[in-house]
């Protein structure tokens, strides 16, 4: 497989939200000069060839080509030099379907939830599922504002390996031109005095500024912010959010393919968030 990754993927089920979602990931293609391939998966209880769109399932595929066109039609309004491929393939789940095409995807974007409500969320399960076992960044749309903020914010767990999240991180406040807010939240032990607690996060904030050396010698022109707070990640995160452009989280790796953390963001952030799993998991 080539290691080039030439396309945003962008799932889309006809609902508002992933008309959003495409909104965004056409402004993500054009701003990294990619393409765009939006993709619908039908669902089918059998496996199935992916692109099979022959005998009984053609009704189905009449049905759904305009939902596709109009995708198209939303991203080439917002970026009319913008290179966009539809394809409608068939798969027992829609994270399947989308996991088939995104081996040579650069991001992989789904709305926050979709068509129908509670019982059909198609894409917020997928977005779920994909977001903690999809080798690579997956975007989960949120938020209402496409004004832009300025700033993007990381949240940072020292006991895990940064890089694949601050490598997404640094990117992507440097293609925007935004501020890098690097966000670690902790909470003291229930016994601990002040003194104490003082100490700790001054032992937080050495271990935040090693961790993040490298990526600055590497980014010297990005303005870059060091925040430790104490509280919950999840609600010191979604806090950020409401200013912020992007929230960029990294994944638990093989035992805890997402965890509590980039599981609650995903339902309380702002802003869209990127789950960013390293390419070689």
């Amino acid at each position: 497989m080539s290691t080039e990754r030439t396309a945003i993927l962008v799932g889309t089920d006809g609902s508002t939200p992933s008309d959003r979602a495409i909104g965004w990931a056409a402004g993500e293609a054009a701003r990294l000069g990619k393409e765009l391939h939006i993709l619908h998966v039908l669902e089918t209880p059998t496996k199935t060839a992916p692109g099979n769109t022959g005998g009984d399932r053609a009704s189905l595929v009449d049905a759904w080509n305009p939902v596709l066109r109009a995708g198209r039609d939303t991203a080439l309004l917002r970026h009319p030099r913008l290179k966009v491929e539809t394809m409608l393939v068939h798969d027992r789940t829609v994270a399947g379907g989308l996991r088939h095409y995104a081996g040579e995807a650069a991001e992989v974007v789904v709305g926050h939830r979709g068509r129908g409500g509670f019982a059909s969320l198609l894409l917020g399960s997928t977005g779920l599922h994909l977001a903690g076992r999809f080798p690579g960044p997956v975007i989960i749309v949120r938020g209402h504002s496409d004004t832009p903020l300025g700033e993007v914010v990381v949240g940072l767990d020292l006991a895990e390996d940064p890089a694949p999240a601050l490598d997404h991180a640094f990117a992507a406040a440097a293609g925007r031109g935004s501020r890098l807010r690097v966000l670690h939240a902790w909470r003291p032990a229930a016994h601990a005095v002040d003194v104490d607690a003082q100490l700790a996060a001054g032992g937080r904030y050495e271990r935040l500024a090693a961790a993040l050396a490298p990526w600055r010698g590497r980014h010297p022109d990005l303005k870059v912010v060091e925040d430790v707070v104490v509280g919950h990640p999840v609600q010191m995160l979604a806090l950020a959010s409401a200013e912020a452009d992007l929230l960029v989280v990294g994944s638990r790796g093989r035992s805890f393919p997402l965890g509590s953390v980039g599981h609650g963001v995903i339902h309380h952030a702002h802003c869209p968030v990127a789950v960013v799993r390293p390419r070689g998991d």
